[in-house]
């Protein structure tokens, strides 16, 4: 998938963004051997995130019009009115159907308009045509991308509303369908938060790809996962029995098959399963015989996990559905006893080599915040194998070294292959595309200028350009002036302190006391490490010497 343009139909605009206004963006990096990025760069509150969340809310919409159920009056949304375009691989079966013209076109055009109180209408077009001939009106869903991920390390963040608030629309659905015996899958959008953190890692671990696992815990420095332990209970807080669909119990079961032990306890009345895993290469088969991959492991993992929402009261459940969108309420989202949680994961064991000494068993929780995120955000596109995803990663990074900010995009894109030569260098990645909101100059200089968008935030709204310079390949400095805005090289303690020792020049035109001064600068010159502002003030004060001899 990739994004061509958006536009909000309304009169009040979204959040910093303009009503009406075209956002166009470009797809240039079309390359079979490069990942589909589109880098969002630009001081604190230039709006970047705000296209995030908006790409959110109107997928969120879209997805709740595909939801089985949805009453015709929440199709036409008073609320919010879009026209959105993308590139995206189309079945040739769906094609056959609706546009056999194009049945062997690698990309097709979707246009989506929804004005405010109307339907949405979907439309196809293919890339060399000047208009949208091919008006679609059934099988709409497959026209929607196949997967959209979101990530934000921000604490006052809008972004995950849209998530949340679906993930509530999922369990309803659930509730309304006790009796089905077969699986919907409800996993188009999906946020990650820290309850799913620990469900990546497992899933990937068990299940991923070994060459792209390897590479991934080599950086983590983790040898192997050790144990872990899942918690599944049988009844609610009034100890009557949790009513799991017949798919889930299937899973359940399958749970309990790889199992190295597991047992069904029995305390005051209070009913749950304790399933233990020792891993070892029988424990990863019987995973694989039964789960096949580790995107199927994790989507168990998430539907076991929705059913925890089971402990808030209906009354709670239906205010969610209807916070506006203007409010942050993850943080205000009711915290549970994890306890009486229907499905936990916990104690994970791994082993891990810290600073190059042997090995040694330590929790998943004990991993640093960077590793945390690293598992988040580069483990979640490992995962995630299907083509037509969409990842929407507001700065992503925050917690990343040094080391790893300036290798993101090349892991973002070997974890990606599809195909990897002998040189391990990689020559095919899936069809997909991120979206990543940045403040690293590192992530900017792998990324072509034609895909990178700099924001900023005036009188009249957000906008943005692609940057004058070829940032590929760009040094940090020159993408911190011409990108960020920044032409200072060093921290501003450090800056200050250098302007300091040069404005103490200013009006002293005692030829011994300048002479004096420059040599008290010079020695105080050495506590300073080397930079180009510090190179500057050098020049300044021979300067300073030619004037006075």
């Amino acid at each position: 998938m990739k994004l061509v343009s958006v536009k909000i139909l309304n009169n009040d605009g979204f959040r910093s963004l303009n009503p009406n206004e075209n956002y166009t963006f470009g797809v240039s990096s079309l390359q079979p051997g490069q990942l589909t990025t589109k880098i969002f760069a630009g001081i604190n509150g230039s709006g970047k995130s705000n296209f995030l969340e908006l790409l959110s809310e109107i997928f969120y919409f879209l997805e709740i019009y595909h939801l089985p159920g949805t009453p015709e009056e929440e199709k036409a949304h008073k609320g919010i009115g879009f026209e959105i375009e993308y590139l995206i691989s189309l079945p040739v079966d769906f094609l056959e159907g609706h546009y056999k013209a194009a049945a062997a076109d690698k990309y097709i055009q979707v246009r989506i308009a929804k004005p405010m109180g109307e339907k949405p209408e979907f439309s196809i077009k293919r890339l060399e045509d000047d208009e949208y001939t091919i008006r679609v009106d059934n099988d709409t869903a497959r026209l929607l991308p196949a997967r959209i991920i979101a990530y934000t390390s921000g604490q006052n963040e809008l972004l995950s509303n849209a998530y949340h608030k679906l993930k509530y629309h999922y369990f309803q659905n659930y509730q309304q369908n006790k009796a089905a015996d077969h699986e919907t899958d409800r996993h188009r959008m999906i946020f990650l938060d820290t309850c799913i953190n620990s469900s990546v890692f497992i899933a990937n671990i068990l299940l991923a790809e070994s060459n792209k696992l390897n590479y991934l815990l080599k950086i983590l420095g983790i040898k192997n996962l050790h144990s872990f332990r899942i918690t599944i209970n049988l009844t609610d807080e009034s100890n009557k029995p949790i009513e799991y669909p017949g798919y889930i119990l299937n899973h359940i079961e399958n749970l309990k098959q790889c199992a190295t032990t597991w047992v069904e306890r029995t305390i005051r009345k209070r009913k749950f399963y304790i399933i233990d895993y020792w891993i070892n290469d029988a424990t990863k088969d019987a995973f694989r015989y039964y789960f096949k991959t580790s995107f199927e492991l994790f989507k168990v993992f998430y539907d076991l996990e929705t059913f925890n929402l089971s402990l808030q009261n209906k009354k709670e459940r239906e205010r969610i559905l209807k916070v506006s969108n203007t409010f942050n309420f993850a943080d205000d989202l009711p915290k549970n006893n994890p306890f009486r949680l229907p499905f936990r994961i916990e104690n994970i064991q791994v082993q891990k080599t810290i600073e190059g000494k042997p090995s040694k068993k330590i929790t998943y929780k004990a991993l640093s915040d960077g590793e945390h995120q690293f598992n988040e955000v580069i483990g979640t596109v490992l995962m995630m194998e299907e083509n037509n995803c969409l990842f929407l990663m507001d700065e992503p990074d925050t917690h990343f070294n040094p080391k790893w900010r300036a290798k993101m995009i090349q892991m973002l894109n070997y974890v990606s292959a599809l195909e990897i030569n002998a040189a391990n260098k990689v020559t095919k990645v899936r069809d997909q595309e991120i979206i990543i909101t940045t403040h690293s100059p590192f992530v900017v200089s792998d990324t072509r200028k034609e895909d990178v968008y700099v924001f900023e935030k005036g009188e009249n709204g957000t906008h943005y350009h692609n940057p004058e310079i070829e940032t590929y390949g760009a040094s940090i400095n020159l993408i911190l002036q011409e990108v960020f805005r920044r032409d200072i090289t060093i921290s501003g303690y450090s800056h200050t302190k250098l302007e300091e020792l040069r404005e103490a020049f200013k009006n002293i035109t005692d030829k011994r006391h300048i002479k004096n001064l420059i040599l008290d600068t010079q020695i105080e010159l050495f506590q300073f490490g080397e930079s180009i502002e510090k190179f500057d003030l050098y020049n300044y004060l021979s300067i300073k010497e030619d004037e006075i001899e």
